[in-house]
């Protein structure tokens, strides 16, 4: 079972840290070493630069003792009248940095070098800064590696509320999930009221026997499609700025200064609220669960079109980019399943197939009378395009890409009957147009002009009503996806509740699916 690690979830590094030391900087180059005082500076975002002031340095004797163009990366040849000339700058590469401090020892294996200032007079300092990849701080004092923790950065509001267990000691709340068998949690933050401001939560996991001595094995340790997963049911983007190594009894072994997820941290529908978690089997801890169940690759196909759904929220861009966005979304869970591309014919009941079939077998044979007659009066300039014709005819009812119909098929797949609520209502239109012509229509406005046609600015309400109840579908796939069975937090509703799933039935009219008046795509 879990210790307690609430009470050191408040011990990681503030979010400006700044540690000064002694560095050591080996190149690629052969030969190549500077070393001086340093100072390491962790932004609250948690880029991390080394600036050091260079004191003592070796380097390839074709530079001449040159350290400037050495550390702009210049290469040194000869001169017709024998001197050196630098040319060709560029990146100069690190293959190893170590910062002693008084705290512990930072090192990484990869960095770059970002800027360099060179002093001719007798007081002045040669520096440069580095930004290091991958880097890690070992403390001076060991500890026990039992768990994996990072802090969390984002608007994580919505979540306070859905724990659903406790630490063993402490009894402070936490959400409780497992992946790959192993004990996992995240815990939230109440939101800071004075800065500086604390991280928004945090997620850990029990290591137990699973490796994690090198750098990727620590980054197998996390959960697959975690932060995806966070910031799906939180609304928020999700950035992590390191990862960190401690014992159950909450001591730091190792930090990874590993920078992911998002940066924005705005606000968006949440998929999950706190009103979720009072029902069985329903709220953030049951979503997680269930989405760790699925094995490891299931949840990384899901993960683009987890993402693509909380990027394309309505009102955080403008409504062509959220359409374009949920479009996206909406491909690739029809391509998951399969149904990018589907039989036309197969899409009919076997009385309604053999009408259609005899109708395009008469058109048919048409054209091909047609093309005989051409030939026989020797009017061959355009006897190519009516080939083509008559090709494209003999495929007009086979396999066909159409975005409304998979969309459609992919609902009904999943027992979601928006496709039939929306039809009904174009049904009483006097024009002919079906809702799987109109996302057809307007994905293909979207995706290939880059924007929306509108005629009239009043229309711009019934698109933004349009990506509302698009958003909500990408949800109520993706729940049905992982096999999540609870109330969820639709986004085209006016009142906050607890709403299931399939609350969407062929009666259900456009009011309640959130519209005025449904956009006309054709």
């Amino acid at each position: 079972m879990m210790r307690s690690w609430t009470t050191w979830s408040s011990e990681f590094a503030p979010p400006n840290a700044t540690y000064s030391g002694d560095a050591a900087i080996a190149f690629c180059t052969p030969d190549g070493e500077v070393s001086g005082p340093a100072t390491v500076t962790i932004a609250p975002e948690g880029r991390v630069t080394i600036a050091v002031t260079i004191q003592q340095y070796a380097i390839p004797s074709e530079y001449h003792g040159f350290l400037m163009p050495f550390l702009q990366g210049d290469v040194p040849g000869p001169t017709s009248a024998g001197g050196t000339l630098f040319r060709n700058a560029g990146g100069q590469e690190i293959k190893q940095v170590e910062v002693s401090t008084s705290v512990g020892k930072f090192r990484s294996e990869r960095a770059l070098v970002t800027s360099s200032h060179f002093s001719m007079g007798m007081t002045g300092d040669t520096s440069i800064e580095v930004v290091p990849n991958d880097l890690e701080f070992a403390p001076k004092e060991t500890a026990d590696q039992d768990v994996w923790c990072m802090p969390l950065l984002g608007n994580l509001s919505e979540l306070i509320g859905t724990e659903t267990a406790f630490a063993l000691e402490d009894r402070l709340p936490y959400i409780a999930f497992r992946s790959e068998g192993a004990e996992c949690g995240l815990v939230i933050n109440e939101p800071a009221s004075t800065p500086p401001s604390n991280f928004s939560g945090a997620a850990f996991g029990v290591i137990g026997a699973q490796p994690h001595e090198t750098v990727e094995d620590i980054k197998n340790l996390l959960p697959a499609g975690l932060v995806a997963a966070v910031k799906f049911v939180s609304g928020s983007d999700i950035a992590v700025p390191f990862l960190e190594i401690r014992s159950f009894q909450g001591r730091l072994a190792r930090r990874l200064h590993l920078r992911f997820g998002g940066g924005s941290q705005g606000s968006n529908f949440a998929a999950l609220s706190r009103f979720d978690t009072t029902n069985p089997d329903s709220g953030v801890g049951a979503f997680l669960c269930q989405f760790f169940q699925l094995h490891r690759s299931d949840r990384m196909s899901l993960v683009v079109s987890m993402n693509l759904t909380s990027d394309g929220t309505p009102g955080t861009g403008t409504v062509d980019k959220s359409i374009a966005t949920l479009v996206q979304a909406l491909d690739g869970l029809c391509k998951r399943h399969g149904l990018a591309r589907c039989n036309l014919m197969a899409g009919l009941d076997a009385a309604k197939c053999t009408e259609v079939d005899e109708i395009l077998s008469e058109a048919r044979e048409r054209l091909k009378s047609l093309r005989r007659l051409w030939k026989a009066k020797n009017d061959l300039a355009q006897l190519p395009i009516l080939d083509k014709i008559i090709s494209r005819q003999a495929n007009v009812a086979s396999e066909d890409l159409d975005f409304g119909i998979a969309v459609s098929k992919l609902l009904r797949k999943f027992n979601l009957h928006d496709c039939d609520a929306m039809n009904s209502y174009y049904a009483t239109l006097p024009k002919q147009v079906t809702w799987e012509g109109s996302l057809s229509s307007v994905r293909g406005q979207v995706i290939h002009s880059g924007a929306i046609h509108i005629q009239n600015p009043s229309e711009l309400l019934s698109w933004f009503e349009l990506s509302r109840h698009l958003h909500d579908i990408c949800k109520r796939i993706i729940f049905r996806e992982i096999g999540y069975a609870g109330t969820y937090s639709p986004t085209n509703v006016s009142w906050r509740g607890q709403y299931k799933i399939d609350r969407v039935q062929s009666s259900t009219t456009i009011k309640e699916l959130g519209y005025t008046t449904p956009p006309a795509f054709i």
